[in-house]
């Protein structure tokens, strides 16, 4: 288990604090951070200039949400950067993060050693506020409880518990634990045997980062999959959210592919058995987007395809394996430690708490009629 000392909770900031607030088209005049920007700077993919570019082209764009790049910066220099939306449902304006179900985990980029302390926080986070247009909610979800070891000035916020947790496995030293950890030795033994079954079907391969046509071939047959287990399991197709296809498509453009974006598939016999999309950068490897074919669920292709990354990252020497969010056993068996996520919401209007009461009143409703449905079940 991995233990991140956030005993340092921020320092006293350098001078009055100054907030800039940019269109979310104008990330070159902000001058966002890159992924592959000074190290000083922490941040999760999510944030990057690469990310934030595609997402407000595809995603912002499809659901017509404003977007809006903060710098907050001191005598020293900027201390953090924090992208934001507002989105519009039922005639009421919420504040969100650019994120609509793609981002993980939501954090500012921040400069490591510089972080805010928490009275300097309470005291910048009004003025952020006030530099946005009007809204009636603010509505923060999945809050990182840190930027990659760094503190998280969200989290002095008034935040409750996220449902879900990040799961991440370091992988710099990690191979003592992946060898010797009896849950995941006995897993890649069960893969091997499930290997040799696979084999006999036909040639088995691996394919990472392929050239632009097999590449659309993967893409395709990825999406064909995820549609199918939407369809299989009765949840509403995420690819059909507004924008969310196109971002997936121009996240697995061959420009991007090895530098932010990261696809790989398992074939047999020239059929795509398992295919996953993810992000990479600053030596950690995300786990995002898989499926798998279940004319081969027998020999557990989507657990091949994980295993086959986990042990690629390992030899490239990347610092972590990312699982991402969502409480499953496999990410247990794998991860090192969790990243625990968090919530913040408050009504700034009456029809924002007229609109968190229905939510509060739909989630109940819900949760009991899922309840019920368990009873009745068993």
């Amino acid at each position: 288990m991995t233990v991140i000392d956030l005993s340092q909770r921020g320092r006293a900031a350098a001078g009055p604090l100054k907030v800039e607030v940019y269109g979310g088209d104008r990330l070159a005049a902000a001058c966002w951070p890159s992924i592959a920007d000074d190290p000083d700077l922490r941040m999760y993919v999510y944030q990057s200039r690469e990310f934030l570019q595609v997402w407000i082209d595809t995603i912002g764009r499809a659901s017509r949400m404003e977007c809006y790049l903060i710098v907050v910066r001191d005598g020293d220099g900027p201390l953090f950067y924090l992208p934001l939306a507002i989105e519009k449902k039922f005639n009421v304006r919420l504040l969100r993060f650019p994120d609509a179900g793609v981002a993980d985990y939501n954090a500012p980029i921040v400069s490591a050693g510089r972080t805010l302390s928490e009275p300097d926080f309470n005291a910048v986070w009004p003025k952020i506020l006030a530099v946005l247009p009007g809204f009636d909610v603010i509505d923060l979800k999945k809050i990182a409880g840190d930027v990659c070891g760094a503190v998280n000035p969200l989290t002095y916020l008034d935040c409750t518990s996220y449902a879900e947790s990040g799961h991440v496995m370091a992988v710099v030293g990690s191979r003592n634990n992946a060898e010797t950890d009896r849950s995941i030795v006995n897993l890649r033994r069960d893969l091997r045997r499930h290997a040799r079954g696979l084999g006999k079907l036909g040639e088995t391969n691996f394919i990472v980062n392929p050239p632009a046509a097999e590449s659309a071939w993967v893409t395709e047959r990825l999406f064909d999959l995820k549609r199918k287990k939407y369809a299989r399991t009765k949840v509403p197709d995420f690819l059909a959210a507004p924008g969310v296809e196109r971002f997936y498509r121009e996240m697995a453009a061959p420009g991007r592919l090895g530098r932010i974006s990261h696809l790989a598939a398992l074939t047999s016999a020239g059929a795509v058995a398992s295919a996953h999309l993810g992000f990479i950068g600053r030596g950690r490897f995300y786990y995002i987007f898989p499926a798998y074919d279940m004319a081969y669920q027998r020999y557990r292709v989507g657990l091949m395809l994980l295993e086959h990354l986990i042990d690629r990252c390992r030899d490239q020497q990347f610092r972590a394996f990312d699982l991402g969010i969502g409480d499953l056993s496999y990410k247990d068996t794998w991860a090192t430690h969790r990243l625990p996520l968090y919530s913040h919401e408050r009504a700034l209007t009456a029809a924002g708490r007229l609109y968190l009461q229905m939510r509060r009143v739909r989630h109940f409703v819900q949760s009991t009629g899922m309840r019920t449905w368990l009873r009745a079940a068993h």
